[in-house]
């Protein structure tokens, strides 16, 4: 049985699920939580964030056969601020947040793995920014993008609205979803959640992906989701 595994939002359709599990991943799956909105209920980003081999997560989780786990201190709720506590973006040595609003054992635990902290006011930090690898992102946020490109990370920066879904319940919500939601690395490769001719810039998005000599992967003829990314645990 294989030991490496990927947290996945439990919505992810059949087709997805199937294409992670051929690439020799184990999926574990997020269950809903209540306690916000349905859109987000069971987003990756919203209840977990990886610290080098450490998995951070919001104390409501109850993961089973996850040795590198760590329970964060504070819960999420429905409100904004409340429910980004956990949605750090981490690229390369750096780790960027609303740190009014991180997690404070998530937060020491940055500190503690020699994580620069960079302070942004955009509190949804990991959503709006798909980590291509250490030194590259794609990024929907004027104000992260201008952080971003100070750090000495190469961006993409998309400046148009993209169409790009969020699940309310099985259906389609009126919200629109965000770049890193729909966006994951698992070693080499880029999945998308959807097929990138669904939504604008698909060739730039592409080429930014290719020149960094990564494969993508793709799933024609579907719409794109954001599922709150994924994270690989082993």
């Amino acid at each position: 049985m294989t030991n490496k595994k990927v947290i996945i939002d439990k919505r992810m359709r059949k087709i997805e699920k199937k294409r992670i599990q051929d690439m020799g991943y184990e999926i574990i799956e997020i269950p809903t939580n209540k306690n916000v909105y349905t859109e987000i209920s069971s987003h990756v980003d919203i209840f977990v964030c990886r610290v080098r081999d450490e998995i951070i997560v919001e104390p409501t989780q109850n993961f089973k056969d996850i040795s590198n786990l760590v329970f964060g201190e504070e819960k999420v709720l429905m409100q904004y601020p409340q429910d980004i506590k956990y949605n750090v973006c981490i690229i390369g040595n750096f780790a960027i947040h609303n740190l009014k609003y991180t997690d404070k054992i998530l937060k020491q635990k940055l500190i503690d793995n020699g994580f620069e902290l960079v302070n942004t006011t955009q509190g949804y930090t990991n959503c709006s920014i798909a980590v291509i690898d250490e030194n590259s992102a794609i990024v929907t946020d004027k104000g992260l993008n201008k952080i971003l490109q100070k750090h000495g990370i190469k961006t993409l920066y998309l400046d148009e609205k993209l169409d790009i879904k969020l699940l309310n319940e099985n259906e389609y919500s009126e919200k629109t979803g965000f770049i890193g939601g729909c966006i994951s690395r698992i070693k080499n490769k880029i999945i998308v959640f959807g097929d990138l001719d669904k939504i604008d810039f698909q060739n730039k998005i592409r080429s930014f992906i290719h020149e960094r000599n990564l494969e993508v992967i793709e799933f024609k003829g579907l719409d794109v989701i954001d599922y709150g990314g994924l994270i690989e645990v082993g």
